[in-house]
């Protein structure tokens, strides 16, 4: 039996899960069935691009489609409401990082999960970057011996906060938007938890633009097994920097030093039409073209989307949840980031170190 799964918030990035999904149904994995999004107009054309029934209201779309699975890509802010509603249908849930703003919030969400036993899955796809698969790899073989200290950085245009976003980024930060990426990924690759953070922030560019957020923040993070982690992110690079996001992570152990540049991969193009070069990451986002399917994508971004497809596959022909333990980043460890992206403010605002 194939799985019947929807699409909640249908934008820019709502589109690329449409379009994951859309494959997935060509490859015959699932159903994919509707779509729901605010704009009456994002409704009709997303709806009439991928041949499914669009929604303005999401709740009906739950109550009338019999939904095995949602994905939710909505503001950060409005991932509760959804989960839990979607919840209380029995419905598995991917929902974009992070889980939620507030670790209230995010209990909140874990709790409905566990209560209609429903998988809740969050797409962190920092985990899917073979990059950052191998730098595993080496850490749990020891070949870096215990880790010292790392340094990682993500960083986009300015369009995305004052242009992308700018209804929400309000409601945001480039830590929340940008920064939890990596401090989700370096939890996942320490397999330690967080225990001090001290931070610091800028807010000028955006707030002149009328955009009341911060510009960029630092910060810098004490685990259990002892290794220091700063971090920075920020939202201001110019336009014409070559990329939408400019990535990075090293990690400098006792016995190795690893690094990961997922900014310079080695594909750049130049064309007539656009102000820039324009410098690709591969292993992110692809989209080629397979017979008889059409375009196919591909990547870690995708992958993360396809692997929940799977999941929901395996579930819906009698697999039991408890089986998928440890398989996915679920809620309880996306908890910890959530904690992390807090407690990251929560020093900005008081200058004062915070214990986790």
């Amino acid at each position: 039996m194939k799985a019947r799964i929807g699409v909640i918030g249908a934008g820019i990035y709502g589109t690329k899960i449409l379009k994951a999904f859309s494959f997935a149904a060509k490859m015959g994995d699932i159903e994919l069935v509707a779509l729901a999004d605010l704009k009456e107009e994002v409704v009709q054309q997303q709806a009439k691009a991928f041949g499914i029934k669009g929604y303005l209201d999401y709740k009906e779309m739950l109550r009338q489609e019999k939904l095995d699975a949602v994905a939710i890509v909505t503001p950060d802010f409005l991932h509760r409401e959804i989960t839990l509603e979607a919840a209380q249908h029995g419905v598995h849930v991917l929902v974009q990082k992070p889980l939620d703003t507030s670790t209230e919030g995010g209990l909140d969400m874990i709790q409905a999960a566990r209560q209609n036993n429903i998988m809740l899955f969050v797409d962190f796809h920092k985990r899917f970057d073979p990059g950052h698969m191998q730098l595993k790899n080496d850490i749990k073989r020891g070949k870096l011996g215990k880790i010292q200290y790392g340094y990682a950085f993500m960083e986009d245009q300015i369009v995305v906060p004052s242009v992308w976003f700018k209804n929400w980024a309000q409601h945001s930060s480039p830590a929340w938007f940008l920064g939890i990426h990596f401090y989700d990924l370096i939890y996942w690759l320490l397999e330690s938890k967080p225990t001090r953070v001290y931070a610091t922030a800028t807010k000028d560019k955006l707030i002149g633009m009328g955009i009341d957020t911060y510009d960029s923040i630092q910060a810098k993070f004490e685990f259990e097994n002892g290794t220091q982690f700063s971090m920075d992110s920020s939202w201001i690079l110019p336009d014409g920097f070559p990329s939408i996001v400019n990535q990075g992570i090293r990690l400098v152990g006792s016995d190795g030093i690893s690094e990961v540049d997922s900014q310079d991969r080695g594909m750049l193009s130049a064309f007539e039409s656009e102000p820039t070069a324009i410098v690709l990451n591969p292993f992110a986002a692809l989209e080629v073209e397979r017979p008889f399917y059409g375009l196919a994508p591909q990547g870690y971004t995708f992958e993360s989307m396809l692997y929940f497809t799977k999941l929901v596959g395996l579930l819906k022909n009698g697999m039991k949840l408890e089986q998928l333990e440890g398989a996915y980043p679920n809620g309880e460890e996306a908890l910890v980031s959530t904690r992390m992206c807090e407690a990251v403010h929560q020093s900005v605002e008081t200058g004062q170190i915070i214990t986790l």
